[in-house]
């Protein structure tokens, strides 16, 4: 049995229409026709399903990223969407694809009406454009039926199942793919090494960042927790604050701060409350999978009110000293400052 194209070209020339009257019989001749006619109907013409790891094999070669978003190289090969379900991924095209069948045996059944089956096996045809066969299935079965009514026999539907089967590649196909994977793991041990390289530039520069040289001066805050003295210099601020026998130190790195406002707030008694407030960064480790992963981290900002003061002249000076060396830090570290 030779495999029939799926196009309706000249049909008319070897069929009647079924709506008049019904088959005598079904024999393999009208199933074809009948199959012929329909199969153009179908929606695997243009609906694709992944071979087994053809969505990891995408993301590999670029046509997807991991969330199953096309890439431009992947829409440029006419392919509209790709749709993940629970058990199998598919390829939505705006280009049809004829489909090829044989038919492997003709069933008759009879559960309370009479029907046949015309089981057939289906390909698509080698025209698919090459790179799509990396990833797809190469075709299926399928079934049409038929009913006994009145009139005959008549065409009553017809189901396609996809195959496991991955689309053969010629020999050429193979070492083009072959030669591409290639290239894409030597792009990517590339990218990796220097975005490794730039990496440890980044953290060299953050090192130096810390290191403080220029001293703006150094203040003694009357702030709302008790006397502070903090120093500025080019690389941040540090003070110390309480008494004599539990003095505490604290430092605030520039490279940890994205910016600084004064702000002010009524207090108990109508007293007036001073303060410098800082947008800093803040590290957390992110949970993946319910797991923390070590090298799996988050970065943020939030807003921190440091030094409440009821003293607006302490904390102008102070701010003035401050906001001068962080613009001279963010100027000198441009390339690290966010």
């Amino acid at each position: 049995m030779i495999y029939f194209l799926a196009v309706v070209t000249a049909l008319s020339l070897f069929w009647s229409p079924v709506s008049f009257a019904g088959y005598k019989d079904i024999d393999p001749a009208i199933a074809e026709r009948e199959i012929y006619s329909h199969i153009v109907k179908e929606e695997a013409r243009f609906t694709f399903r992944l071979q087994k790891g053809g969505f990891e094999k995408g993301v590999a070669q670029g046509m997807w990223d991991g969330d199953g978003n096309l890439t431009a190289r992947a829409t440029a090969l006419k392919l509209k969407s790709l749709k993940r379900t629970g058990t199998w991924d598919f390829l939505i095209s705006s280009q049809n694809v004829d489909i090829r069948f044989k038919i492997t045996e003709i069933k008759e059944m009879n559960f309370g009406v009479k029907f046949k089956q015309a089981q057939f096996v289906w390909q698509y045809q080698s025209e698919v454009p090459p790179l799509w066969k990396r990833f797809i299935v190469s075709g299926g079965q399928g079934f049409a039926a038929f009913v006994l009514d009145n009139d005959g026999w008549r065409y009553d539907g017809m189901e396609l199942r996809y195959s496991e089967e991955p689309f053969p590649l010629t020999k050429a196909e193979v070492d083009e793919e072959q030669k591409e994977m290639q290239q894409i793991k030597l792009a990517r041990t590339k990218e990796e090494e220097t975005k490794r390289r730039l990496q440890t530039e980044r953290q060299k520069r953050i090192e130096e960042s810390k290191k403080a040289g220029k001293n703006y001066g150094t203040f003694s805050l009357a702030t709302r927790g008790g006397q502070e003295g903090c120093t500025v210099s080019d690389a941040g601020v540090t003070c110390q604050k309480g008494g004599n026998h539990e003095k505490q130190s604290y430092s605030i790195l520039f490279v940890d701060v994205k910016d600084i406002r004064k702000t002010s707030y009524p207090g108990p008694a109508s007293k007036q409350y001073y303060a410098i407030e800082l947008t800093m960064r803040e590290i957390r480790k992110a949970p993946a999978a319910g797991i923390v992963q070590q090298d799996s981290m988050i970065t943020s900002w939030k807003n921190i009110t440091q030094w409440i003061s009821e003293n607006k002249t302490e904390i102008d000076k102070f701010f003035d000293a401050l906001t001068q060396a962080h613009r001279a830090w963010r100027k000198k570290f441009s390339d690290i400052a966010e």
